[in-house]
Order: C-alpha cells, then structure tokens, then sequence
C-alpha cells in the first residue's frame, strides 16, 4: 500500500509512491519457516545478495546450506539499492594506495572487477531476465575546484589496471567539469536477479527459510543457530544481515551507518543509459531503468549519518530540487531510502572472525552493496 496524502504526496514529502521501485515491479517470495531441527553444513544468515550469493556458491561447491531470513528475501537493504555493480568508488583507489600499499589496493579493484564478471556469469548460467546491462559509469567532477584530486585518482586507479579513461564531457544535460570513465561496468533489476538465484539454492538438500529470525548462535561442531523457529544446526555459520547481530570483533562499533535518498523520476525525453556518480558531499548518483511505462531515472543522494537528521522529508525534498535543476522531469513516481555502512579503515569486513573456528562476516560495504556483497560472496565460498 502507498501511503499519500491528499496532495498526492508520499509520506516522504514528495509525489509518488513510497516504496522501492524493486520491490514494487517484482511478486512477493513465500518460502517456510523453519519447522524442525536442520542440520547443514553451512547456515547462511541473512536474504540479501550476499547471503543468496553465498549460499548458491557453496552449493555449487557440494555443500548442503540453509538460507535463513527474518521476513522476506531481498525485501531489506538489497531491495532498497539503486543497484549500481561497479568499481567506481569516487576518490577511493588512492586512499587505498596511501593506506595500505599498491599491492593490497590493486586487490580490492581486482575484486570489484571479479564481482562484475561472476554477476555476468550467473546472468548467464541461469537464464537470468533481470535486465542485465553493461554500461559505463562515470564519476564526474561536480564543480572546478575538484578536478585536481579527480585526476589525481585517475593516475591511481590505472596503476591498479582498471579500464579507466579521463573525459571532458559526460551525456548529461546539466554543467559539469570533466569525468573519470569505467568502461563496462553493469547494472541490472536486484529481485529479478536475485529470485531465481535464491531458487536455485533450495532443494536437494538445502534450504531458504522466511520468517526465522536468528536470535544467537554458539560455536561448537557443529555450531547452533538459535531462531524465532527453533533450532539449526551448522558446521560453518555466515553472518551476512548488513550490521552483524552479534557483537563479536565488535564489528557494529567499527562501522558508521549512512542514509543515503533515492528517487524514481520521469523526465522528458531520455537521458543516457550509462550510470553516473558525483564527487560533491553530499554526492549524487544517477541510473537509469527500463519500465513498461518508459525509461525511469533513478537519483540518489543527500545522504546523512544514521540519527543526526530526524527530518528525513527534507532531504527527499532537497534531492527532488536537485532532479527539477538538473532534468526536465515530468512525474516523481517512487522515493526511497536506503542504509548504507562504512568502515572506518574504508575496507569492508569479509572473512572469519577472529574469536571462533566456525564464524564469517560480511559488511561494510560503503554503499557499493552489489559489487562488494559479491566479492563477499566470492571470497567466503572460497
């Protein structure tokens, strides 16, 4: 249900629907609850696109799994991304170098890069409709006094071996001052993608539960994952539900969680079908996505850390001003929000915790979710 006030606005302060657009074009999962004791060999805890990864990866390595999600699959952060699958990260790269060395910072764009191909792969395996694309995507220098650092990070990210080049103009129809371009990078429909992927994995011998939160789990062999639903049993267990629920390593402490404001337009005409990314702070970033009703503009910004703005309706009234300066637009048609986590060290947290045998995490993705939720994925499989 849409919750609009007379005037035809959301809840939101703005016109249309309050609701993600993924959601909202995509039919509702119904797998069980868990019922009974399970025993597996890996407990994959969370639905997003790093649980479903990882699950199918270890599936197709020979393992039994169970999916456990507290709702409904891909209904939490996933289902709220703007879905960019990309190894631009604005001025990134070269934090990375002066931090941690070329070496390991060529790991992390190598990774990026992986993501964009095993998406690509599993695309393809399946027979996935998801509106699978391959475009570029351009970090563009919002105003002149951030051409310097951009070129700076362009010299950064081709040490690395990224397919980067740097361009004057970007196709967008508003001012801007220059631009580093990713070739071939990919955007696609998240649920589209995701629903089957999910599919895959149950059965013969492994599971997707909905509706079974996970409240605490106990290392041992095997280790015990205690549920809303009863029990589950695991050798291995993955923590992939965004911010850990446990507190162990404390990972929540070393993480600092973003909002960040999306809306879905339509402007008249088209704009370009590549995907695009601002270097001012607040930063904007902009895609697009095919509809039975036309091409729709998907523009995100105006984030905020977690807590220190209550009045949210201001920035989707903020970030609905800069669509009408930017773009000729005809209708907001949907507004959302999504959450986002950053590292302090910048680095996502992936891998086994430090205090258990049997324990692994995935977070921290610095609103880069579906390349870094597959990288996670990759890696955890692994």
């Amino acid at each position: 249900m849409t919750m609009t006030d007379s005037k035809g606005e959301s809840k939101h302060g703005v016109p249309g629907k309050a609701e993600s657009f993924w959601i909202a074009s995509t039919p509702d999962t119904s797998y069980p609850a868990l019922k009974e004791k399970v025993k597996v060999d890996v407990a994959v805890l969370g639905g997003g696109i790093t649980g479903i990864t990882t699950a199918l990866l270890l599936k197709k390595r020979g393992l039994k799994v169970a999916l456990v999600e507290a709702c409904r699959i891909v209904k939490g952060v996933t289902g709220f991304t703007t879905a960019h699958i990309s190894s631009a990260q604005a001025n990134y790269y070269k934090k990375l170098m002066d931090r941690y060395g070329e070496k390991k910072a060529k790991q992390c764009a190598d990774s990026c890069q992986a993501s964009i191909a095993t998406i690509a792969g599993l695309v393809k395996e399946y027979g996935i409709d998801c509106d699978f694309r391959r475009p570029s995507e351009y970090v563009y220098a919002a105003g002149p006094g951030d051409v310097g650092e951009l070129k700076a990070e362009l010299e950064a990210e081709k040490r690395l071996g990224l397919p980067v080049s740097y361009v004057d103009r970007v196709p967008l129809p508003f001012d801007h001052y220059g631009a580093i371009r990713f070739a071939d990078q990919a955007e696609f429909h998240p649920r589209k993608y995701l629903l089957p992927l999910a599919k895959a994995v149950d059965g013969d011998g492994s599971y997707v539960f909905e509706g079974t939160r996970a409240l605490d789990i106990a290392d041992g062999e095997p280790c015990a994952v205690k549920t809303t639903r009863g029990g589950l049993a695991a050798d291995d267990v993955v923590i992939a539900t965004h911010i850990p629920f446990t507190n162990m390593d404390l990972i929540p402490a070393r993480i600092k969680p973003v909002m960040s404001y999306v809306l879905g337009i339509r402007v008249e005409g088209e704009i370009s079908r590549d995907m695009f990314y601002s270097t001012e702070d607040p930063c904007h970033y902009i895609r697009t996505q095919p509809t039975p009703e036309g091409q729709l503009v998907i523009v995100g910004g105006e984030d905020n850390k977690v807590a220190e703005i209550t009045e949210t309706e201001k920035r989707y009234q903020k970030l609905a001003q800069f669509c009408r300066s930017h773009f000729k637009v005809k209708s907001i048609d949907y507004s959302w929000s999504t959450h986002d986590n950053y590292p302090f060290d910048h680095v996502p947290f992936i891998g086994r915790y430090t205090t258990s045998k049997h324990f692994y995490v995935a977070t921290g993705f610095k609103g880069t979710g579906m390349t870094y939720g597959t990288v996670a994925a990759m890696v955890l499989a692994d």
